[in-house]
């Protein structure tokens, strides 16, 4: 009978397999019994008879240790290599980052369309490239999206672009024998991208790096697709099927020839419509139509300002008038101030001498401060003009903002100097010398001839060098 249960509960117990099968027998290899496992089983049975419960933790123990190390089905399995796309486990935990691709000339790839621009059909390629090919290739033009087998034909260029063909495809050789190196073409854009403008020359895939579309900045690509354009040729490598192009240098040729003809021109005194073209620290540069003038910050206005761009902003149109020509080196100096009118003219009928103005503090100096008497027109008030008594520092009286009044001392219209003094419009307070304890000292006047005080009389000298606190006589 108990042969009987003992077979039965043996029975219940399926064999393991693989990789189950592999711990078991380690588990057999570990037990120091050399026991085949049946007669064990029968063993511990034996052993553990009167104890039931003993005998089910055995069972509930083994059973734990074949789902353990169970095989994984075949649902599993299938749902593990759905999210990794088929691609190594292995490669995946030792790296998260997917190194560039460098595609090799002759190369088939598969290639993901980006966008169409004229004659040009621009794709994605492996390794997080791009590449182009011509789009009449095609029997009709893919759209964005469409994958494409191609082949690579030349690296990237300057744009960053491989050049791509279509495998049978019909192409016919770009013919570089009709540009060359400094020839003066025109071309029409046909795209754009981070580095310049793409464009065609004589059929011929051609680029204008970003730099060398205009002297200044441009922002904005997307205004020069469909333009035609006259550059100069910098580039040509037939083997790369590189040609490289500049409107820069051509815009810069013609303003040179400008200038020099604008600067015969010049005279001082003439009056020009100018464009604010860049703003510095100490002035700005006006265009007046192919040719750069500094307008020096002193120029700006008859204000005291801190910047340029208190007064100006760039791209704004103004009219300026020539100061000063060099010969030698065609640097050109403008004034703008004398053409919003000079407030200095007829300063001495509205500000004549000794008249009362009123005005602000608007900067405080070591020597004085100015008052501003109207826009354009400051005077000064000198520290020895603040007040009666003696002025250490001028802020000690006078804070900026201040409205005061003052009296006109002089007016220098050429100089654009105005004299002001404070005190003059207070009255001098009354010296009173025995207020403070003090005996009366004599007045300059009531010394003699000799310098010595009439009423110190033959009084002896007391201290000089030397001297101590008893004052004692030389």
């Amino acid at each position: 009978m108990e042969n009987n249960e003992v077979t039965s509960r043996e029975d219940q117990v399926q064999e393991p397999t693989g990789t189950v099968a592999e711990d078991v027998a380690a588990v057999t290899a570990e037990t120091p019994v050399e026991t085949p496992v049946e007669n064990m089983a029968e063993q511990v049975e034996e052993s553990v008879q009167p104890e039931e419960p003993a005998a089910a933790n055995l069972e509930a123990a083994r059973e734990e240790l074949l789902n353990k190390h169970a095989p994984t089905s075949a649902e599993e399995e299938a749902a593990i290599q759905a999210a990794i796309g088929g691609s190594d486990l292995d490669a995946m935990l030792t790296s998260s980052v997917v190194a560039p691709v460098a595609l090799e000339v002759n190369a088939k790839v598969t290639a993901k369309v980006s966008r169409v621009s004229g004659d040009n059909v621009f794709v994605e390629l492996p390794g997080h490239a791009e590449g182009v090919v011509s789009a009449k290739q095609f029997s009709q033009v893919p759209e964005a999206g469409a994958e494409l087998s191609l082949v690579v034909v030349a690296e990237p260029k300057d744009d960053g672009l491989y050049e791509l063909n279509v495998p049978g495809a019909a192409v016919s050789a770009p013919d570089y024998s009709s540009v060359e190196k400094g020839m003066i073409v025109d071309t029409t854009v046909t795209g754009h991208n981070s580095g310049g403008l793409e464009c065609k020359v004589n059929g011929l895939r051609g680029f204008i790096p970003i730099s060398q579309i205009a002297p200044q900045r441009i922002e904005n690509l997307e205004e020069f697709v469909g333009q035609k354009l006259q550059c100069v040729i910098t580039e040509v490598n037939p083997k790369r099927r590189n040609l490289v192009l500049s409107r820069r240098k051509v815009l810069d040729k013609e303003r040179e020839s400008v200038r020099e003809e604008l600067i015969k021109q010049l005279q001082p005194g003439q009056i020009y419509k100018g464009t604010v073209r860049k703003i510095m620290d100490f002035g700005a540069f006006v265009d007046i139509g192919g040719i750069d003038g500094l307008l020096h910050i002193s120029q700006l206005s008859w204000e005291r300002i801190k910047h340029p761009s208190d007064v100006l902003k760039e791209g704004q149109e103004i009219q300026v008038q020539v100061e000063k020509v060099d010969p030698v080196t065609h640097k050109i100096s403008f004034a703008y101030k004398d053409m919003i009118g000079n407030p200095w003219n007829g300063v001495e009928e509205r500000y004549a001498v000794d008249s009362e103005v009123h005005g602000k503090v608007t900067k405080l100096m070591q020597f004085g401060a100015f008052v501003e008497l109207e826009r354009g027109i400051e005077g000064l008030v000198h520290i020895s003009e603040i007040a009666h008594q003696h002025v250490a520092r001028v802020q000690e009286y006078l804070n900026v903002g201040d409205e005061v009044a003052a009296k006109v001392l002089s007016v220098d219209r050429k100089a654009r100097r105005i004299s002001l003094s404070i005190k003059a419009l207070t009255e001098a307070p009354k010296r009173d010398d025995k207020e403070d304890g003090k005996p009366d000292r004599p007045r300059e006047e009531a010394l003699p001839a000799g310098g010595r005080p009439k009423n110190y009389g033959n009084r002896p000298l007391r201290g000089g060098v030397g001297g101590d606190s008893a004052n004692r006589l030389f």
